[in-house]
């Protein structure tokens, strides 16, 4: 099922799933929106796989439980934006260092910076979340009665409805390199509000997830992690 050992540019050996092939769980292969973190992970690992001489193939999946792929072997890297939670580690797969962190924060319009400062400004607002996201836990632990909460499966859907008028908020987050630089990912016609941590005093950090099949996949990749700043 696995393949003979790839050759490497960082001088170690690995195995992946397919002779040749990195298979990539993301939530969007084909993005090409500069502000998409998405699109960050994706050059990223595409320098990975051309400096390991891989072909990349990319599954495009939900992100709720995407985590779990990894460890079911049915990709060698899971590449979702996936937060180090402990309840998102699985037998079968690792967690690799970390590339990038994040503050939550809410998405409103610009025109309703006077109204809305914190979480608790959206009594009878509407604030949306994806399914299975930090956004979720978070809006869910701090939102005070009243405060609407319309979840999606996907950002693309969740955009949608805030675009049309039909949310007042979206749960999301600031993007920071590791050495506290912040990842612009929004333009001039989206503000972000109430930046805290998940949890007080701690960073919230982003991995990729790889299945541990994917003999010595980790240690090639952590070596590529701290040898190149996230992102490009």
């Amino acid at each position: 099922m696995f393949c003979s050992f790839a050759g490497s540019a960082l001088a170690q050996d690995f195995l992946t799933i397919t002779p040749g092939e990195l298979r990539i769980a993301v939530t969007r292969a084909s993005s090409t929106d500069p502000y998409d973190s998405q699109l960050w992970i994706r050059k990223y690992l595409e320098k990975f796989a051309q400096e390991q001489a891989l072909q990349i193939v990319w599954v495009e999946v939900p992100f709720s439980e995407s985590w779990l792929l990894a460890s079911r072997n049915a990709v060698d890297i899971v590449a979702t934006n996936v937060a180090s939670f402990a309840d998102r580690q699985s037998a079968g797969a690792s967690f690799s260092a970390p590339f990038l962190y994040e503050r939550r924060a809410l998405r409103i319009r610009p025109e309703d910076q006077i109204r809305y400062i914190q979480i608790s400004d959206f009594v009878d607002s509407t604030i949306g979340v994806v399914r299975g996201m930090a956004a979720e836990r978070d809006v869910d632990r701090r939102a005070v009665p009243g405060v609407n909460i319309r979840r999606t499966d996907s950002f693309p859907e969740l955009y949608e409805e805030f675009d049309s008028g039909r949310l007042d908020a979206i749960a999301e987050a600031e993007y920071y390199s590791l050495d506290g630089e912040v990842i612009p990912s929004h333009g001039d016609d989206i503000v972000l509000i109430d930046h805290h941590d998940l949890t007080p005093g701690s960073r919230e950090e982003s991995v990729f997830v790889v299945s541990d099949a994917s003999l010595n996949l980790l240690a090639v990749l952590n070596q590529f992690i701290a040898m190149t700043r996230f992102p490009l």
